[in-house]
């Protein structure tokens, strides 16, 4: 095999290998939302699993800025937006 056939293979079967973690990810992020979907009241079911699970290969949205922001948050920021979280988990907004 020469080393140009022997790169090309090695990208088909990079290709292959990422297409089959696409798909995997894929089926549990539609699951998942399916289970998240029965256990929400109606109002706030949803119906894109992007907006549920964003993964690597969708396209980037509003909510990637909202990853960064929330990385580089200091503790005490960090238990603010906790403490937001959790009280928005107790009125049944999320």
């Amino acid at each position: 095999m020469r080393p140009g056939e022997f790169w090309e293979a090695l990208r088909a079967h990079d290709s292959k290998v990422s297409a089959d973690r696409r798909h995997l990810g894929e089926l549990v992020r539609g699951a998942t939302l399916r289970l998240w979907n029965l256990q929400v009241d109606k109002r706030y079911r949803l119906s894109d699993p992007v907006k549920f699970w964003p993964m690597p290969w969708d396209e980037p949205e509003d909510g990637d800025q909202e990853i960064k922001r929330l990385t580089h948050l200091g503790e005490e920021e960090t238990q603010k937006e906790v403490d937001k979280f959790f009280a928005r988990l107790n009125n049944g907004k999320v």
